[in-house]
């Protein structure tokens, strides 16, 4: 069986992007595909064995192409977009695959274009983000580390927040006033930005939700 050359759904960056480079992807999977560089310009294929003859995808730099629309393989794309810093991603294809796309896209805190989701895609995404709340809160806090070891890296000041997108979820939840969310997110957005410039850890995304709320009040 030929490898397929119709590969139709993609992840693209779409806007500024810390990483292009072909390979540069989280350890992760470096550890869990076996690559292959492909021919006239194809990127480098990943494979989930030595014996498979269709890669899982296609790696071209800003542009990241997939056979399958399953879960797990849309959130291998996602994550090398958002190990990449790529803010803005836009999605094609299959409209499982842009469904599938949008969900773990914003779940991981990026801007999603190429999909309309619905009404219940939102619900679904409020879902994962509120389940992802619960199990950070649920984790043992970790014992303060001296400030030279906790700083802030670049990548977390150049990627969006994954707590400003569940504090985000909860402010849309408890405002119905579009306006009003934008200037609360927007007074958020600001103060989580000066936080991170500073070093300084950012409060739990529940605890930052609700206090975005009150402020702005």
């Amino acid at each position: 069986m030929a490898d397929n050359s119709a590969l139709t759904n993609s992840v693209r960056s779409s806007g500024p992007a810390l990483s292009t480079d072909v390979g540069d992807v989280p350890d992760a999977l470096r550890r869990r595909f076996l690559t292959e560089s492909g021919r006239l310009g194809r990127g480098l294929a990943y494979y989930p064995d030595a014996t498979s003859l269709v890669p899982s995808f296609r790696d071209r730099g800003r542009e990241l192409v997939a056979t399958r629309s399953d879960p797990p393989t849309v959130r291998d794309l996602v994550m090398i977009a958002e190990h990449r810093g790529w803010s803005t991603i836009r999605v094609q294809g299959a409209q499982g695959f842009r469904r599938q796309a949008w969900l773990a896209g914003r779940e991981m805190g990026l801007d999603v274009e190429g999909y309309r989701p619905s009404e219940r895609d939102e619900q679904e995404l409020a879902r994962r983000l509120a389940a992802r709340s619960r199990q950070g809160e649920r984790e043992p806090a970790r014992a303060a580390a001296p400030f030279e070891t906790r700083r802030v890296r670049r990548d977390d000041l150049a990627r969006p927040s994954q707590r400003f997108r569940i504090a985000e979820a909860i402010v849309r939840d408890r405002v119905s006033d579009p306006s009003a969310q934008a200037r609360i997110l927007a007074a958020a957005r600001k103060r989580l930005a000066s936080l991170l410039e500073r070093g300084e850890r950012p409060r739990s995304a529940e605890r930052q939700g609700r206090a975005t709320v009150e402020r702005q009040r």
